[in-house]
C-alpha cells in the first residue's frame, strides 16, 4: 500500500476518533432553541478552537515524526538528510505561523486596550446567553 494513503488514513482516524462524542459546532437550531446572533460567535469560536487544538497539533506531531524517521533512516545519505531537514523546518515554520499569528493579534489588541473600551474582557471571548 502507498505510504501517503496509510498516513492519510491514520490522520483521518485520529481526527474522527477524538470527535466522535463531541458537541456540535453550534449548540442551537433545534425546534426549542432557535439560533441567535450570539450563536454566530459561538460557531466562529468553535471553529477556531477546532483548528488550533484539534487539527494543528496532530498534523505537527505527524510531520515531526515523519521528519525524524527520515532523518534517522537517512544513513548519512545527503539527499535523505536534506529531505528530513526540510520536513522538520516546514513543520516548525507552519507551527510558528499558525500560533504566532494568534499571538501577534492578541498582543496588538491587548496593547491598544480593547478590553477596556469595549467592556467585553478578552477580545477572543464573546459573552453568550
Amino acid at each position: 500500500m502507498d505510504t501517503k494513503k496509510i498516513i492519510s488514513a491514520v490522520m483521518v482516524n485520529l481526527f474522527l476518533a477524538g470527535k466522535a462524542g463531541a458537541a456540535p459546532l453550534v449548540p442551537c437550531g433545534g425546534p426549542d432553541d432557535p439560533c441567535q446572533l450570539c450563536d454566530i460567535f459561538t460557531l466562529l469560536n468553535n471553529i477556531f478552537n477546532f483548528i488550533f487544538f484539534d487539527i494543528v497539533p496532530p498534523i505537527a506531531v505527524i510531520a515531526f515524526i515523519i521528519g525524524g524517521v527520515y532523518l534517522f533512516l537517512s544513513g548519512g545519505n545527503p539527499q535523505s538528510t536534506n529531505k528530513a531537514k526540510s520536513i522538520l523546518t516546514a513543520a516548525v515554520i507552519g507551527f510558528i505561523i499558525i500560533y504566532g499569528a494568534w499571538l501577534l493579534i492578541n498582543v496588538f489588541f491587548t496593547a491598544i486596550g480593547i478590553a477596556s473600551w469595549t467592556g467585553l474582557g478578552n477580545w477572543f471571548e464573546y459573552p453568550c446567553k
